[in-house]
Order: structure tokens, then sequence, then C-alpha cells
């Protein structure tokens, strides 16, 4: 969004620059820049509780049920989905507690993608694991202590084989 922004700004510039603006043409030049600018920081960004609840618990769900009927493929592609809730925090979010501690998942999503890439049941359960204790040490350091996550024992995706 913001290199498309960027680029709208770039492009109005030089149309500008290509017709020789004069003052007046400069300045509606800039107050287009600036209505831009207003309509970017306008613009939707979902917050962390909606990619945590939208795009990683249930990916973080599906996850477990795939590894645990050992389907890899689609283990493989809910871990992939996974790990892009947690990019989409620190996008999106740059600065905050959440983004700043987001990567202390990756090594346990890594160790996962290792374990589906051997097809070791035992490894993915015992990473997946970790990476549920992992989601809970970063609740903790958020102060989102009260957000306690589980390995899931049961599947509500009564519409999806796994």
């Amino acid at each position: 969004m913001k290199r498309l922004s960027v680029l709208i700004i770039l492009f109005s510039l030089l149309l500008g620059i290509m017709f020789g603006c004069n003052q007046s043409s400069g300045d509606r030049v800039a107050s287009q820049v600036d209505s831009l600018k207003k309509q970017l920081k306008a613009a939707y960004v979902p917050g962390t509780g909606e990619i945590m609840n939208g795009i990683v618990q249930p990916h973080h769900y599906k996850l477990w049920l795939a590894g645990s009927h050992q389907n890899w493929a689609l283990a493989e592609y809910e871990r992939h989905q996974l790990l892009g809730g947690f990019k989409r925090i620190e996008k999106y979010h740059k600065g905050t507690p959440e983004a700043n501690a987001a990567p202390m998942i990756y090594p346990e999503i890594n160790a996962i993608e290792k374990a589906i890439h051997a097809k070791n049941a035992t490894a993915f359960k015992d990473h997946f694991i970790l990476l549920t204790n992992a989601c809970n040490t970063c609740h903790q350091a958020t102060h989102y202590e009260f957000n306690i996550i589980t390995v899931p024992n049961t599947s509500s995706y009564g519409n999806q084989q796994f």
C-alpha cells in the first residue's frame, strides 16, 4: 500500500515537471500529494487482535490437526499461513511490543517446518507444544497473559478432512 502511494506521488510530481508546471499547478500537485497522504493515513490496517483471531489462531489450530493426522502437505500449508500472520503483525505494527515480540515464535515455526519435511510425527508434536508455549510466553511478555493458548484436543472443523 505504501509503495503504491509513493508511486502515485512520484507519478504526479513527474507529470508536473514534464508539463512545466507553474506555481498554481505546483500548488495543485502539492494539494493532491497532501490529499493522498491523508487517504493513506485513513486506510484500513487490521489490528493485532484481528490478525491473531483471524489468521494466527485458526492456522495454529489447523496446523495441529493436519500434523496430528500426518497430512504433511496440509501441515506445511498451515505452517506457512501461520507464519504469514506473524509477518503481518511485524509489517503493520512495526515498533509495537507485539511486533517486537513476534520473532520469538520463529524458532519453533522453523523447527516444525523441519519436522514436516522429515515427516516426523514425534518431532512435529514436540515442537508444536513448544510453539504453543512460545505463544503463551509472548502473551506474557506483551501483557496478554490472560490469553492462554493450548494444544487443541478436538476438531471444530467438521467440514475439512485432516
